[in-house]
C-alpha cells in the first residue's frame, strides 16, 4: 500500500493505493474507499503539520488492511522512522533522510478527542482546564449513517459556554471501510494530530474507559500498561511527541456516570449518537446500559416492566445473547438492587451477580501510571474531587480476573438455558 497526501488551503486530502493481498481485515470488514479527508483550524495548512504526525495519521487508517508493506513518501523523524521499523505485521518503507522530531514547548497543553458522550465529558472533567478539545465532525451521507449529532453539538455548546476551549472540524474517514466505522479505535485523534504542532499540543487524550483499557466486564480482564494495544499505539503516539494521555482508564462506565452526574454537564450530555437532542432514542444497547446505570444512581425502580421493554429491543437482544455479555459487570452493578422475575433470570447468567461490583464506584490508582508525567497530579486531584480511591484488595479484579471457569460451571450453562428459553417466549 502507498500514501499521498496533499494541502489545498485548511484541507487535507489523502490517496491510498491499494497493492495485492490489501484491503481485507477479515470477511467481513475491509477497506472499500482508497480516499479521505480532514479539515484544519482557519489559518493552518499542510506546511504547519509536522510529517510524523501525518504518518501517524496514515497508520491509525491503514494499519489493519495493510499486507506486506506501507510506503510513505516523505521524510520522517528518525525518532518515528525507528518506531515504526519495530512494527511486525508489515514493513513500512521510508525516505533515508529524515526530519527534527516534533517536540512541544514548556507552555503546551493537552488535546482531548471529545466525542461529547459522558466518558468523553468525564474526561474533560478531570483534565486541566486549559485543555483543547477537539470534535470529529463526521459529514453524514444520506442512507449511509444513523448517527445524529445533536446531542454532541449541546454538549459542545455547553462547554464553549463554561469557558472550555473546543474545536470542531471535520472528517471523513469512517467512509473508508465496509462496514462503515473507525479503521482502528484511535482514530478519532486524527484533527488534534493534524494541528498538533501549530496549537502546541503535547499529549492526546481519549475517553477510553476502565472496560476497555483493562477489559473489566469481559471474559478475560488485563493490565492494559503491558497490553499489545498500549505497547503498539502507545509508542507510537510517543515517539510522534504526543503521548497518549488516558485520564478515565481507571474509571469504569459508573464512575464516568458520577463524575458527570455531579457536574454542570449533566443535562447537557447524552452518550446516545442517534437520538435527536434532548431525547435518547431509547432504541440502543448503549442507551440500554446507560439508562441503567443511571437509574440505579438515581435510585429509580428498575422492574421487571421496565427491563422487559429494554430486553426487546433487537440490539440489546442481540448484545445480550453473548456468553459473557459484554459490560456485564456494568449490567450486573446496575441490577444489584432490583427485583422480579424477569430480573432474577438476567442476574444469573450475569458473573458479576457473584461477586461485590461497589468498587466500580471507586477509581484504580494505578492507572495514573498511564498518564503523562505533567498531568498525573492534576488529573489525581480532579478525580478525587469525584470518586474515592479503589481499595487494593480489588486491584487484581481489575487485571486478573477471569470468568472461564464460572462460564463453563453448570450453574452458568444452566441460567444460560433458562434465559435463552425466556427470551425465546418473549419474542
Amino acid at each position: 500500500m502507498r500514501v499521498n497526501v496533499t494541502g489545498l488551503r485548511n484541507k487535507l486530502h489523502w490517496t491510498f493505493s491499494l497493492e495485492d493481498g490489501d484491503g481485507i481485515y477479515s470477511e467481513n470488514v475491509t477497506m472499500t474507499a482508497s480516499k479521505f479527508f480532514t479539515m484544519l483550524p482557519k489559518g493552518v495548512t499542510i506546511d504547519q503539520v509536522h510529517p510524523d504526525h501525518l504518518a501517524l495519521i496514515t497508520l491509525l487508517v491503514c494499519h489493519p488492511f495493510v499486507n506486506s508493506s506501507l510506503t510513505i513518501p516523505w521524510k520522517v523523524s528518525r525518532r518515528f522512522s525507528e518506531s515504526c521499523r519495530l512494527i511486525t505485521k508489515y514493513d513500512v518503507l521510508l525516505l533515508d533522510e529524515f526530519v527534527e522530531p516534533y517536540n512541544p514547548t514548556e507552555n503546551s497543553r493537552p488535546a482531548l478527542a471529545f466525542s461529547g458522550g459522558a466518558d468523553s465529558t468525564a474526561s474533560l472533567l478531570v483534565m486541566p482546564k486549559n485543555t483543547l478539545s477537539v470534535f470529529m465532525d463526521r459529514p453524514l451521507k444520506k442512507f449511509a449513517s444513523i448517527y445524529n449529532k445533536s446531542a454532541a453539538y449541546a454538549t459542545i455548546k455547553h462547554a464553549m459556554e463554561s469557558g472550555y476551549d473546543v474545536q470542531t472540524l471535520e472528517c471523513d474517514v469512517e467512509y473508508m471501510r465496509k462496514p462503515l466505522g473507525f479503521p482502528t479505535d484511535l482514530v478519532p485523534s486524527i484533527p488534534i494530530l493534524s494541528l498538533a504542532a501549530s496549537h502546541d499540543i503535547d499529549s492526546i487524550a481519549f475517553g477510553t474507559v476502565m472496560e476497555s483499557a483493562y477489559r473489566i466486564g469481559h471474559e478475560k480482564s488485563r493490565d492494559y500498561k503491558t497490553s499489545s494495544h498500549y505497547r503498539f499505539w502507545g509508542r507510537m503516539f510517543e515517539a510522534a511527541g504526543i503521548p497518549l494521555y488516558l485520564p478515565v482508564a481507571g474509571v469504569s462506565e459508573v464512575g464516568t456516570s458520577i463524575i458527570v452526574s455531579n457536574s454542570t454537564f449533566s443535562d447537557y450530555t447524552r452518550s446516545c449518537i442517534r437520538g435527536k437532542w434532548p431525547n435518547s432514542c431509547g432504541n440502543c444497547w448503549k442507551c440500554f446500559r446507560k439508562n441503567l446505570i443511571d437509574a440505579r444512581l438515581n435510585d429509580k425502580i428498575i422492574d421487571d416492566v421496565y427491563l422487559e421493554a429494554g430486553l426487546k429491543i433487537p440490539e440489546v437482544k442481540k448484545k445480550i445473547d453473548s456468553f459473557p455479555v459484554s459490560h456485564e459487570n456494568v449490567l450486573a452493578w446496575a441490577l444489584k438492587n432490583a427485583s422480579g422475575k424477569i430480573v432474577d433470570v438476567v442476574m444469573n447468567r450475569l458473573e458479576g451477580s457473584t461477586r461485590d461490583l461497589e468498587f466500580l464506584k471507586c477509581y484504580y490508582q494505578p492507572s495514573i501510571d498511564l498518564l503523562p508525567k505533567k498531568y498525573r497530579e492534576v488529573t489525581k486531584a480532579n478525580l478525587e474531587k469525584y470518586l474515592p480511591r479503589m481499595d487494593s484488595k480489588h486491584f487484581n479484579s481489575i487485571t486478573e480476573h477471569t470468568m472461564t471457569e464460572w462460564l463453563s460451571s453448570d450453574e452458568a450453562i444452566q441460567a444460560k438455558l433458562v434465559f435463552d428459553k425466556f427470551m425465546n417466549a418473549l419474542s
